[in-house]
């Protein structure tokens, strides 16, 4: 039987929580004939920082180097302080990971401002305008420094023509040809975006059955609302790929199912995209569809497709019903609750 080991980093809020319910799910698979898992949980995060002083023990890193995936929850990096690390960023840097890749598609039975996104943001997660460098000019002025690097534009790219060639083979031929859209602002960020587009372009060439094509960030952003159905892959740089990411889970489902990886030659992680939502910490009621999902992304990157595919459909056939829902989709269910239905539904699949 193939076995994996993943290490958890539940982090923070409710991060132990959903988790802990994909975990159920995982393990419900392996009983039904699928992979079987080994868990390593490890502290990660602003509660970390509390117990520890700092929020990303180099043990934890480790655990993650050794494991075949990671599977994060929400961490509540904006309450750590200067000084006391980086989960996130020490996560991306120690695993050599490159990019984010983060699918928006409408669900059946959930309702959504667009019933035809069907599209992936892969984007640039080391630099840009999160470079980490600033500095004070004076008492008046501050400065953030945007850093683009052909290596990382490159790598990015070839993910996100990679990722359209993979949706163009699983999805029914009716699908739309495999397109990348690369989203700049190259008549202000001349030198960085150029820069961008030029390693874009030169990855294109490689990938004759992909359409390449390019956007100004204002204008795919207003696109994505207007003809959601255009977008199949979109490349972006870090900044501009974090907000047209949340754009895409708003057309589709919301946050509760928006599921993310991170991804680089080695190594990778898979996390929800949702915060650690504080207001319902500890009451069971959070969504665990996000990162059921994410742990779907895991399994596919695992190269589990049918396992992945099981988990996938699994709540998707729950979410059809309209039966079962947490709170943030109109319901009254627990996190358990929706969890045992996703198990029920999978079991019903294998």
């Amino acid at each position: 039987m193939t076995s994996f080991s993943i290490c958890v980093l539940p982090g923070d809020g409710i991060g132990p929580e959903v988790t802990d319910c994909a975990r159920r799910v995982l393990d419900a698979l392996a009983l039904a004939g699928g992979p079987s898992f080994t868990y390593q949980v490890q502290p990660a995060g602003h509660g970390t920082f509390l117990a520890d002083g700092y929020a990303m023990p180099e043990s934890s890193l480790a655990a993650a180097k050794a494991a075949d995936a990671v599977l994060l929850g929400a961490m509540d990096v904006a309450q750590i302080p200067p000084g006391g690390g980086d989960p996130l960023g020490d996560m991306r840097k120690g695993l050599e990971v490159g990019a984010s890749i983060r699918p928006s598609r409408a669900i059946a039975g959930v309702a959504s401002p667009s019933a035809d996104i069907d599209c992936v943001v892969v984007r640039e997660v080391t630099e840009g305008l999160y470079s980490r460098i600033e500095y004070m000019v004076d008492d008046n002025a501050a400065c953030a420094v945007r850093v683009i690097t052909r290596e990382a534009s490159t790598k990015t790219a070839r993910l996100a023509f990679e990722t359209a060639t993979a949706r163009q083979r699983r999805l029914n031929p009716a699908h739309k040809k495999g397109r990348v859209t690369a989203v700049h602002k190259i008549g202000v960020l001349k030198l960085t975006d150029g820069l961008f587009l030029e390693a874009a372009r030169t990855v294109a060439a490689d990938y004759p059955d992909i359409e390449f094509e390019t956007r100004n960030i204002d204008a795919c952003a207003m696109e994505m609302i207007r003809e959601p159905a255009h977008f199949d892959v979109i490349l972006a740089t870090n900044a501009f790929g974090d907000i047209l990411s949340d754009i895409g889970a708003g057309l589709a489902a919301g946050l509760g199912l928006a599921a993310s990886g991170c991804i680089g030659d080695r190594w990778a992680y898979f996390e929800p995209v949702h915060g650690t939502a504080p207001d319902i910490t500890g009451k069971g009621v959070a969504n665990p569809c996000a990162t059921v999902l994410s742990a779907a992304m895991m399994l596919r990157h695992l190269g589990q497709p049918d396992s992945a595919d099981a988990i996938e459909g699994a709540v998707e056939d729950v979410l059809a019903t309209g039966v079962i829902r947490t709170g943030d989709l109109g319901g009254n269910a627990t996190s358990a609750q929706m969890t045992d239905a996703i198990i029920a539904a999978l079991e019903a699949r294998l």
